[in-house]
């Protein structure tokens, strides 16, 4: 069996994931990074990214829009303002919604209607990216 720690996704709503891993692949503000059993200690930012993680020797995805990962000896801790499991997005409602941000991009009201707007885009299109890949992942499964 092969070592794992302990890998937790909190986000201010709900802790999204608290589940033994072998190993993480994360998107760091300075590139990707990934984690096996008895990493060094790390604090790094996180930027809106898919993030990978292995469960019972399957790969799986999440989307994590941005925060803060720390690696210690009790295991990997993220805290973001918003995470999804591949298996807890609602495609269609994500379609809808990229939608809706698109439409309110295209109007260019105010800076900040567009600051958000944009926010809520990208958060929107790593989410349907990562049900996407969750997708493929099923279609390649091996074992």
């Amino acid at each position: 069996m092969p070592k794992t720690f302990n890998l937790k996704l909190i986000t201010p709503n709900a802790t999204v994931l608290d589940a033994d891993v072998e190993q993480i692949i994360a998107r760091a503000v300075d590139g990707e990074v990934g984690i096996l059993p008895d990493h060094i200690p790390l604090i790094t930012p996180l930027t809106v990214a898919p993030f990978q993680y292995w469960a019972g020797g399957e790969r799986k995805v999440a989307a994590v829009l941005g925060g803060m990962m720390e690696v210690s000896k009790e295991g990997v801790t993220i805290i973001s303002d918003h995470a999804a499991l591949a298996e807890d997005i609602d495609v269609v409602i994500a379609e809808k919604e990229k939608e809706l941000a698109e439409a309110k991009l295209a109007q260019k009201k105010d800076k900040l209607d567009v600051q958000k707007a944009e926010l809520e885009l990208s958060r929107l299109l790593v989410m349907l990216e990562v049900a996407e890949l969750a997708k493929k992942l099923k279609n390649i499964r091996m074992g």
